[in-house]
């Protein structure tokens, strides 16, 4: 039996000029069977292109077949509250730090010490499981879905990295996830999972400060350093490397500031 499709798309991939293509967005999840919309982002508001803002999405399904809904469980911001935060140097074990600001989605840099979300508790974590049981029920009443977020690239994305992987993990035997974007040609296509593993891999190893650390050769005094990660053979230690690198770029820093409500564009 086929299994049931489910999308993923960045609404700057609809990027005109200084706006999205709302339109255009609609017709290819209509293109793709899509009933629903599910916007992941954590707050669903952006400063930057305020048509993708969650009430006028809503206006704009309206003219289509298709849905728009917010599952904000699903989004990468952590609360507080939530027990999903670990030292930075608790999720990567090698000595790059700090983090350049410009690779963190706060745009402030990373120190050793500081909390960051920590996405492999993230996935654990009661409020986000309670948005991937309603992903579930979706799929019991045969809907199809696309997770919405604001990135072009879905390997940039955690509606990729936290969300999609997630699911595929869970609901694999009948669940597929595919991400839409823009090919070499400039058409929409997919790509999976799968080639987005590799292609997180390939972007991670050839980073000039991944490089210098040369975790994947040892010497006649040490073991690799790959060996310090998770997996049964070095393929699996690498991804567990590479998802723990992606981590560092885009986990959020634990708040102090229990009472921000800005709407910024967070996912």
């Amino acid at each position: 039996m086929d299994k049931q499709k489910l999308y993923t798309l960045g609404y700057t991939l609809f990027q005109n000029r200084k706006d999205i293509d709302i339109e255009k967005i609609f017709k290819t999840l209509e293109e793709f069977n899509v009933s629903h919309l599910v916007d992941v982002r954590s707050i669903p508001y952006s400063k930057q292109y305020p048509q993708c803002n969650a009430d006028n999405l809503k206006v704009a399904s309206k003219h289509f077949s298709i849905s728009y809904i917010h599952i904000p469980e699903l989004g990468a911001k952590a609360s507080h509250l939530q027990d999903v935060f670990s030292k930075a140097s608790d999720i990567f074990f090698e000595d790059i730090f700090p983090i350049s600001k410009s690779n963190r989605p706060e745009n402030t840099e990373l120190y050793v010490d500081e909390e960051i979300v920590d996405f492999q508790k993230f996935r654990k974590d009661e409020y986000f499981s309670n948005g991937i049981k309603r992903i579930e029920r979706a799929y019991d009443n045969n809907y199809t879905l696309a997770l919405m977020c604001s990135e072009k690239r879905p390997v940039d994305c955690h509606r990729y990295f936290l969300v999609s992987k997630k699911i595929e993990q869970k609901f694999g035997d009948w669940i597929e996830v595919e991400h839409i974007i823009q090919n070499q040609n400039g058409k929409i296509d997919t790509v999976s999972n799968e080639n987005l593993n590799k292609q997180l891999s390939e972007i991670v190893l050839n980073k000039s400060e991944i490089k210098n650390l040369d975790v994947l050769n040892s010497t006649f005094f040490e073991p690799a350093k790959i060996d310090n990660y998770l997996g049964k053979t070095e393929q699996e230690k690498v991804n567990d490397f590479c998802d723990r690198y992606w981590n560092l770029m885009h986990g959020w820093k634990k708040e102090t500031n229990k009472n921000n409500n800005n709407f910024e564009e967070y996912d």
